[in-house]
């Protein structure tokens, strides 16, 4: 009985030691979970803070982001600022250094250029042997505008001009051969609908010599092309106005809007694709026909013209040759019957006189003698009558 007691006690103290380690270990388990559930409390607890922080921080970032911006575009409308002042003042120091009126003597340029806004006439002047542009050189056709200026001498500047042939501009239109004035006044060709030169606004080619661009001085391509080589930076430009066009007066320029196979065209280009040139050519050989035939009529008619007179002057000279022939021969006859009479009266005479000394045989020669000159006479006028009829 006994042992069976120390077996039951001894089975009694391993149940409560295995049930004292579980309890043990589910106190670890039950632990851990709490250190667990602590550290994520702990965690969570912990994060507003450094979210707080991070906030803080990125508040502060953007603040800074937000004044150095603020300060980049304060730089940069300070920089506009600034470089829209330069600007003007460049354009103020430029339109001041334009509207430096200077004597034409002291420019080193070849020419001086005035335009006439009044006339639409351009005149380049050349120097005299003083130094002084006084001599008239060339004069050009242009159109003004309303935005032209109205008097005063401008300095043309340097670098300012159509870099090739064409430039861009206003409208979206293109034109030849630019150089500036000032400001956006510019020397040009008419404008052209495309960088093409069979784009001509032959329309407004037609203007030319009255007020038709917007304030740019409008010329051919010809005369565009000679101040854009001939007329460097620093050629001063005079505007005025005036009725009488200039010393070499207002040149003019040829209508072409009815011209349809070449209107589309400068005919002053001296491009040798030109289609003016050959057309003219043929323009010349129309009128050179044209003038044949006019002259050839008047010839005609003056051959007729002549050869009337001739005739006329033949039947003229005729007439009075046949009347003179007649008159000679009725006057011949007349002196041949005037004679007659008086040999008869000199026979009577002499008969009554001399009644014994002169016989009937005598008188009879004496008639006979006068016979014979009649007949003498008779002849040279059939001899007369034969030459009027040769002639």
């Amino acid at each position: 009985m006994i042992k069976n007691i120390k077996k039951l006690i001894a089975i009694c103290m391993v149940i409560i030691f295995i049930i004292i380690i579980a309890l043990l270990i589910k106190d670890n388990i039950h632990i851990k979970k709490e250190t667990k559930s602590a550290v994520m409390i702990s965690s969570v607890t912990e994060k507003p803070a450094s979210d707080e922080k991070s906030e803080e921080e990125n508040n502060i970032i953007v603040a800074i982001m937000d004044n150095e911006e603020k300060k980049e575009n304060n730089i940069k409308a300070d920089k506009k600022e600034k470089t829209v002042d330069e600007v003007k003042n460049e354009e103020k120091t430029d339109q001041a250094e334009d509207n430096i009126q200077k004597q034409p003597d002291s420019n080193n340029s070849p020419y001086y250029i005035k335009v006439n806004y009044q006339a639409n006439v351009v005149t380049i002047y050349t120097k005299d042997s003083d130094g002084k542009y006084t001599v008239p050189y060339k004069a050009m056709i242009c159109s003004t505008g309303s935005a032209t200026p109205h008097g005063g001498t401008y300095i043309m500047p340097s670098g300012y001009r159509s870099k090739g042939t064409w430039g861009l501009m206003v409208g979206g239109v293109y034109a030849q051969y630019y150089t500036r004035i000032v400001g956006s006044i510019l020397f040009h060709s008419v404008p052209y609908t495309k960088q093409n030169k069979s784009s001509l606004e032959y329309w407004e080619y037609d203007k030319l010599g009255t007020t038709a661009s917007a304030g740019c001085v409008r010329l051919t391509v010809q005369d565009a092309k000679w101040i854009y080589n001939n007329c460097p930076a620093g050629t001063q430009v005079d505007f005025y106005a005036d009725s009488n066009p200039g010393p070499l007066g207002k040149p003019t320029a040829k209508k072409i809007s009815d011209e349809k196979e070449v209107r589309n065209w400068d005919p002053t280009d001296p491009d040798s694709r030109n289609p003016w040139k050959d057309y003219k050519k043929e323009e010349k050989e129309k009128n050179n026909n044209t003038t044949k035939n006019n002259n050839t009529t008047p010839k005609n008619n003056t051959k007729n013209n002549n050869t009337n007179p001739k005739n006329n002057t033949k039947d003229n000279n005729t007439t009075p040759k046949n009347n003179t022939i007649n008159n000679n021969t009725n006057q011949n006859n007349n002196t041949i019957k005037n004679n007659t009479t008086n040999n008869n009266k000199i026979n009577n005479n002499v008969i009554k006189d001399n009644k014994n000394t002169i016989s009937n045989e005598e008188i009879e020669n004496i008639e006979n003698d006068d016979t014979n000159e009649i007949n003498n006479n008779t002849t040279t006028n059939d001899e007369i009558k034969s030459y009027v009829l040769v002639n």
